[in-house]
């Protein structure tokens, strides 16, 4: 795997990640393209967006998975599916987005059949509420560094940094690595796993992932061990081309 096909993912996602309102996404979409599509449910998909648009709908049929909720809505005289983080919804009340993907016959492993139309959505929240309704199932923190975090200030012997990771891919790659690294970002109890952004100054137009058992606030400076999994499809729309799985903490 060459750093030169990570850039250009890297360059995909930014595009999708500033683009305004809800797009359609078409089927003739590059597979790096559709890697990007799939990260819709890790809220740093949309983060940044400057569409502004509110779109406002009555949920009238909801469908349970493991770790998604499946919603059918009315939006006007438009009738449509939204699938989004697990969260509590009820039938009848009024909803709000801002950010969606659109997908024409979806299929849904989950349910094992298709959609003709539907919106993947990260954030759907009851009207009149600042709080998503997925908020108490999952938790999602941002933390934004108030200046540019310094590649020298992550420095620990054995600790691989990102960007070195990034272009040597192959070369790590399903072997325990050791990161140093800011927590920027976690999303918590996803598929019985955390899952942490991690940030070391090196490379940070990357999002570099980490999966584990532990309990890491975002926010801290952490030092962890891991395997490096190059290709990684979780499916339900976590799909990676590069991730450190079964992190642990290393004192």
């Amino acid at each position: 795997m060459k750093k030169e096909s990570f850039v250009n993912f890297i360059l995909v996602a930014a595009m999708i990640a500033c683009s305004n309102g809800s797009e359609k996404i078409e089927e003739t979409m590059t597979p790096e393209a559709e890697k990007a599509v799939q990260s819709i449910f890790d809220n740093s998909a949309v983060k940044g967006s400057a569409s502004k648009e509110e779109h406002r709908v009555v949920i009238n049929e909801i469908l349970e998975s493991d770790s998604y909720s499946y919603v059918k809505v009315n939006e006007g005289e438009d009738e449509y599916w939204i699938a989004t983080i697990k969260g509590s919804y009820t039938l009848d009340e009024s909803y709000t987005y801002s950010n969606g993907l659109y997908k024409t016959d979806y299929f849904s492993t989950e349910f094992n059949r298709s959609f003709d139309r539907i919106y993947l959505v990260s954030n759907l929240k009851p009207v009149n509420s600042a709080k998503p309704a997925a908020s108490s199932v999952n938790e999602l923190v941002d933390i934004e560094p108030k200046s540019p975090i310094s590649a020298a200030d992550y420095e620990r012997e054995g600790s691989v940094k990102i960007k070195d990771l990034i272009a040597n891919a192959e070369k790590y790659a399903n072997k325990q690595i050791q990161i140093t690294a800011k927590v920027v970002k976690v999303n918590s109890a996803i598929m019985n796993r955390n899952w942490l952004h991690l940030k070391d100054g090196s490379f940070d137009d990357f999002d570099l992932v980490a999966t584990t058992q532990e309990g890491i606030p975002s926010g801290d400076i952490v030092t962890i061990r891991g395997m490096l999994v190059l290709n990684r499809d979780f499916g339900a729309g976590y799909s990676y081309d590069l991730i450190v799985e079964n992190a642990i903490l290393v004192p």
